[in-house]
């Protein structure tokens, strides 16, 4: 085994749970899940039940994951375009564990879909510019966040990019020279809609899985630099909810991102200096994410592994990636000294500091 040592990977794009639907996961398994896939920091998204709208909602949050996480997170504000949200945009912006504002402009998990361009217009111009904005947009609803973010002079982050078309569209904003970044999941990169046929509602998830030409088009902008990261949209829920009719959009992503991605190294898909530029290097310079000191992941790229959910820490033991071969698990993460995992297993007892 001939095992190499790199910076914490980040991942900018969880869905922790916490507070609201803590059957599904909270910030002390979503963490534990996090640094047992080689993640050092992550960055909660804010559509939970009672979504994070508000600084009372953002200060609840900070509490229980204080209490909970054993790793490093974040928090992105919510947006939903009421006065009182509106007028808590400032103070919420210079939060330092905010990264950035969540806007959805497509029906998802939770109630926070703005459909109303004029709320668009002044969520866009009221939101500070120093942080960026993330958006759920899909076709045509990109064309008109790429729109605002360039008409008001924000950072544009466009989330889990899954079609050719939304591979054009940011590739024409950098070539315009927009601020804008673009991230990819897993599942989007190795899966298309097909995988409906034989995994069932275990490939249900938003945005859809496209066709193969989408996979394509997501390898190539990957590779050329249109898309920025790799984010994994980490959503989990227990196997009985996501069996139910009908099943809750989603996957969990943070046990199998990373051996997914040195797959696609051992694949000729990524060059090995790839992974922890789009784990780590883009990710911290995109979002500003702290320096963790003393933290570090240490795995064998050329070790390979099946995949097996039953093993995960997170609640959702279930995968559509499930018996596959990845590369490259993580055998030791330490955490600003603190070593979560040794010999490739979470070190049992490990609790929030």
């Amino acid at each position: 085994m001939s095992l190499q040592r790199f910076p914490g990977f980040i991942d900018v794009h969880v869905h922790l749970r916490d507070p609201g639907a803590t059957q599904k996961e909270d910030f002390a398994t979503g963490t534990r899940a996090a640094a047992a896939g080689g993640f050092t920091y992550v960055v909660d998204m804010p559509n939970n039940p009672t979504p994070t709208v508000s600084l009372e909602r953002l200060a609840e949050k900070e509490k229980l994951a204080d209490a909970k996480a054993v790793c490093g997170l974040g928090f992105h504000y919510g947006a939903d375009g009421s006065e009182a949200n509106l007028a808590s945009f400032p103070e919420a912006a210079k939060h330092p564990r905010v990264f950035g504002l969540k806007i959805y402009l497509n029906h998802t998990t939770g109630e926070m879909l703005i459909e109303d361009i004029s709320v668009l217009r002044t969520i866009f111009e009221t939101w500070p510019a120093e942080k960026p904005v993330l958006v759920h947009a899909e076709g045509v609803q990109l064309a008109a966040a790429l729109s605002l973010a360039h008409f008001y002079d924000k950072r544009l982050h466009v989330c889990h990019i899954s079609q050719a078309v939304e591979v054009e569209l940011v590739k024409a904003a950098k070539r315009k020279k927009q601020v804008v970044t673009a991230g990819v999941c897993p599942h989007h990169l190795f899966l298309t809609g097909e995988a409906r046929e034989t995994h069932g509602s275990q490939a249900i998830m938003k945005p859809p899985l496209g066709e193969d030409a989408d996979k394509k088009a997501l390898w190539s902008g990957l590779q050329d630099g249109t898309i920025d990261i790799v984010e994994t949209d980490h959503a989990p829920h227990t196997l009985e909810e996501k069996q139910g009719d009908p099943p809750p959009f989603g996957v969990p992503g943070l046990e199998t991102a990373v051996g997914l991605l040195w797959k696609a190294v051992h694949d000729g898909d990524l060059k090995a200096a790839d992974v922890p530029r789009l784990l780590h290097e883009a990710p911290k310079r995109i979002f500003n994410i702290p320096d963790q000191p003393d933290t570090y992941v240490e795995l064998d790229p050329d070790e390979p592994y099946e995949i097996n959910p039953a093993a995960f820490q997170s609640k959702a033991k279930w995968s559509p990636f499930a018996g596959w071969t990845a590369y490259g698990k993580s055998r030791t993460v330490v955490v600003q000294g603190k070593t979560l995992v040794e010999d490739g297993a979470f070190v049992e007892g490990t609790s929030a500091k």
